[in-house]
């Protein structure tokens, strides 16, 4: 994939006094973008080089830090500054690494939107382009709102604040939708997607089943458990993906047989996981003031006698520390086969009937490969409740430093009226939602800002 190196956005200057437009003139000496779509190459070169800037400056594992930071797994009494303010809960306008996350995540809806605008210059591949750009803009619509918004089951109707859906180029100040405007929005451009994209699976772009995937973890998010179940029965079922021998390989340049939708490394052309390393990694300038530590609590969650991941937890400057990002390469993975077998299982729990006998089969595949056996299996026999807390157990296990702790906190809250957070913040406490930069109220004055307070 080509990157084309056109300055198309500043997003609004993250300032108390003043908003610039969101659309600037690229600087002299760059080609203008309607100079640069002018055919069916050109706009897949462009939708290439998006793909590319999610994965240098998005999935790199930026947002996965994020999340984590204000997760219940973190050590973050080190932290200061953008770093300590996350963590503490409290996030305020400031925080320049927080915002520049959302002027990039909006960035990508805007790149996003300039192809579908341009849509007709597509002849052969117009599916693939087209499909490529609402799976893109899904993605980040899907970020944004469970970072910047109270989660799916708030209320009643989820008709409270969402984020701003931008549809169009045009960057004319927007109000918030509602968080199920959000997700409609969300499933409507994925369903599109899945049914544009190739069956084809290739690392660093989407397919149909990278589009099902994603519908499964959207559902899951909201508690659907029958549309969770379906989609993520679909991507298991089209034998296209199948489990690596070792947790190990996920994240490594060994070719991972579970990535349904990822990034390849290829050296001094994409170098994906930047800030996996940067943030995570122990073994090369470790610094416990700013990388990413785990608490002792969890450190004897995740360390049982026999659990081969295990060898994920070191210690660093004599704090708890993760391996599982140590290496100057690897692939990525953003959604893997792992992910998705958890999520059927825990939705075959939550449907019943004949789909109980299907979680409990995919439990126990992530329970024999971390175990190196059965031991630790389920009977067949066992009851829903307990497929439901083995695999959110499992799923807390496998995914450490992918950003999807958070996540699990607030949908557990939703689905069962108590936080899990063992950190015992309230609630839906408001320091579990990332306050938006001032930008935002700077080009709109009544913009509806986010509660700022802390919960622990």
């Amino acid at each position: 994939m080509r990157t084309i190196k056109i300055f198309l956005i500043a997003l609004c200057a993250l300032t108390l006094a003043s908003c610039k437009k969101f659309l600037e003139q690229p600087p002299q000496g760059k080609l203008p973008e309607d100079k640069a779509l002018v055919d069916e190459a050109s706009l897949q070169s462009f939708i290439n080089g998006t793909l590319n800037t999610q994965a240098n400056e998005i999935y790199n594992g930026r947002v996965w830090f994020i999340n984590d930071l204000m997760s219940d797994e973190v050590n973050g009494i080190l932290y200061t500054e953008d770093n300590g303010e996350i963590y503490n809960r409290k996030t305020s306008i400031f925080g320049a690494f927080k915002n520049d996350t959302y002027t990039r995540l909006y960035q990508n809806v805007y790149r996003a939107n300039k192809v579908l605008e341009n849509i007709n210059l597509a002849s052969a591949n117009r599916n693939k382009i087209e499909g490529e750009a609402k799976f893109i803009r899904a993605m980040m619509y899907f970020e944004a709102v469970r970072m910047w918004a109270q989660p799916w089951g708030y209320t009643s109707d989820n008709s409270h604040a969402g984020v701003p859906i931008r549809t169009t180029s045009t960057i004319e100040p927007l109000d918030r939708s509602t968080v199920k405007q959000v997700y409609d929005f969300i499933i409507s451009d994925l369903k599109s997607a899945e049914n544009l994209l190739p069956d084809a699976v290739v690392l660093g772009y989407p397919s149909k089943w990278a589009a099902k995937a994603l519908l499964a973890k959207v559902y899951f998010q909201q508690n659907d458990f029958a549309n969770a179940f379906a989609f993520a029965d679909q991507v298991i079922k089209s034998n296209k993906f199948s489990l690596d021998a070792s947790h190990a390989t996920r994240f490594s340049l060994n070719p991972s047989t579970e990535i349904i939708f990822g990034y390849k490394n290829t050296t001094s052309v994409l170098e994906p996981g930047g800030e996996l390393r940067d943030r995570y990694r122990s073994d090369v300038g470790f610094n416990p003031g700013s990388d990413f530590k785990v608490t002792d609590q969890f450190r004897n969650i995740a360390t049982q006698a026999g659990d081969v991941r295990a060898a994920w937890y070191t210690t660093a400057s004599g704090y708890n520390a993760l391996t599982k990002y140590n290496a100057n390469q690897f692939n990525v993975a953003v959604i893997h086969l792992t992910e998705i077998k958890l999520i059927r299982a825990e939705s075959a729990a939550e449907t019943g009937s004949a789909n109980l006998a299907v979680g409990i089969a995919d439990i126990n595949d992530i329970l024999t490969r971390a175990y190196g056996g059965v031991t630790m299996n389920l009977p067949a026999n066992a009851v829903a409740a307990d497929v439901i807390r083995v695999t959110r157990i499992q799923r807390e296990l496998e995914m450490v430093g992918e950003g999807n702790r958070l996540n699990e906190i607030k949908r557990l809250t939703a689905r069962t009226g108590a936080t899990p957070d063992r950190r015992n913040a309230p609630k839906f406490c408001p320091g579990l939602v990332l306050q938006f930069p001032q930008g935002e109220r700077a080009g709109k004055t009544d913009f509806v800002m986010n509660l700022e307070g802390g919960c622990n």
